[in-house]
C-alpha cells in the first residue's frame, strides 16, 4: 500500500490514527459500513461535504454519517445561500471524488457539526476510495481549524 498523504499529514503532526481498509471502493456510507474489512462503529462514520455559494466559494461540511445538511441552518452559519458542489465541482475544489474527501487537507474553511464532537472517535474519507481514517475526535482540533456549526437537519 502507498502511503496515504492524509496518513502523512497525521504521522507529521504526531496523531495517532487507524486505517480503515476497504475490499472495495466505497462511495457512499453504506458502502463504507459493507466493505470494511474490520469492524466499524457505524455511529462514528463522517462524511465531508463540499459546498459551494453563488460567487465561487467553497466550504466544507464534516457532518456524521447519516445526518444531512440543513441548507437553512447553513445559510445562516455561511451567511449566504449555499448549495451542495457537483461530482465534477468537488473533484476540482479538492481534487479527489466525493466520497473520498478527507476534511484534514482541504484549504478551504471547514464547518464540522457540534454532533460531530459528540462522538469520542470519528473516521472520514482518506482522499482513497478504498481506506478510510479513524482518529480521536478531540485530536480534530489538533491537526485542522475549523468552526463548529449546527448545520444538520434535524429529523422531526
Amino acid at each position: 500500500m502507498t502511503k496515504l498523504r492524509s496518513a502523512e499529514f497525521l504521522d507529521r503532526k504526531g496523531i495517532e490514527y487507524r486505517i480503515i481498509e476497504l475490499e472495495e471502493r466505497a462511495l457512499s456510507i453504506e458502502d463504507v459500513i459493507r466493505f470494511s474489512k474490520e469492524e466499524i462503529n457505524v455511529d462514528d462514520i463522517c462524511k465531508t461535504m463540499i459546498l459551494k455559494d453563488r460567487e465561487g466559494g467553497r466550504y466544507a461540511v464534516l457532518l456524521l454519517g447519516g445526518d444531512r445538511v440543513d441548507y437553512g441552518k447553513a445559510r445562516e452559519a455561511i451567511g449566504e445561500k449555499v448549495s451542495i458542489a457537483s461530482f465534477a465541482e468537488v473533484k476540482e475544489a479538492v481534487g479527489v471524488d466525493p466520497g473520498a474527501v478527507c476534511p484534514l487537507t482541504l484549504g478551504m474553511d471547514l464547518l464540522v457539526d457540534h454532533k460531530v464532537l459528540d462522538r469520542k472517535r470519528i473516521n472520514f474519507g482518506s482522499g482513497d476510495h478504498m481506506y478510510g481514517l479513524e482518529i480521536r475526535t478531540r485530536d480534530l482540533e489538533k491537526v485542522v481549524g475549523f468552526r463548529v456549526v449546527d448545520i444538520a437537519k434535524t429529523e422531526s
